[in-house]
């Protein structure tokens, strides 16, 4: 496996380079969460840098992308309000203090082999790199919606609270970013269209303190 920023991606490879970044994203993610062509296409245009992949056998199997913009601790907004409806042109900010984690996405057929994992820490050098002193991004708790179904309904709190039988973060989203190092700083309601989570969005963040 390797990484790659696609600051490297020639011009004339633009089209094969989105047409595999889109299979990812269609494998990855629920289709009412999945980006378009244009929203990928304006982040590779706008910050190439923070727009990261992960090849095996040379073929795409993970994505991220990222945006510098300012962290409020106070602010409620919304993914979209974050990022500008995904296509970061009107919120990428250079002069900001921290990395938004735009997306992350990994092929179902590439999951478990710490791919996620790779592409996270790569944004978290990025931010080291670019001397900014947060790193944040908008989780989602998927197994919120099924476990109140199994379970009956909880708040949204407690949920956040409920260990594994291993004592580990239930949640796998949620346990996957602590993992890597970023802790909840809040929680979002109607962060985005998303079934799974009931719609909510967690923030975690990542502090650099080099």
């Amino acid at each position: 496996m390797e990484i790659e920023s696609a600051v490297s991606t020639p011009s004339n490879q633009q089209e094969n380079f989105l047409d595999q970044i889109l299979n990812v994203e269609k494998n990855s993610w629920p289709p009412e969460l999945q980006a378009s062509r244009e929203k990928f296409k304006s982040r590779l245009r706008i910050f190439p840098q923070g727009f990261l992949t992960v090849k095996i056998n040379e073929k795409i199997k993970g994505v991220s992308t990222s945006q510098i913009t300012t962290y409020d601790p106070s602010s409620q907004k919304t993914w979209d309000e974050i990022t500008g409806n995904g296509m970061i042109k009107k919120t990428h900010n250079p002069s900001g203090n921290a990395l938004y984690v735009v997306s992350v996405g990994v092929s179902a057929d590439s999951q478990g082999k710490g791919i996620g994992g790779m592409l996270i820490q790569s944004q978290i050098e990025l931010a080291e790199k670019l001397g900014l002193k947060y790193l944040f991004l908008g989780a989602r708790i998927p197994g919120y919606d099924a476990y109140c179904k199994h379970n009956g309904d909880i708040t949204v709190e407690d949920y956040l609270k409920k260990k594994n039988e291993k004592g580990d973060i239930y949640d796998p989203e949620i346990r996957f970013y602590d993992r890597q190092g970023l802790h909840v700083v809040k929680i979002i309601p109607d962060f985005e269209p998303d079934e799974q989570s009931r719609n909510y969005g967690i923030v975690m963040l990542w502090e650099n303190h080099s």
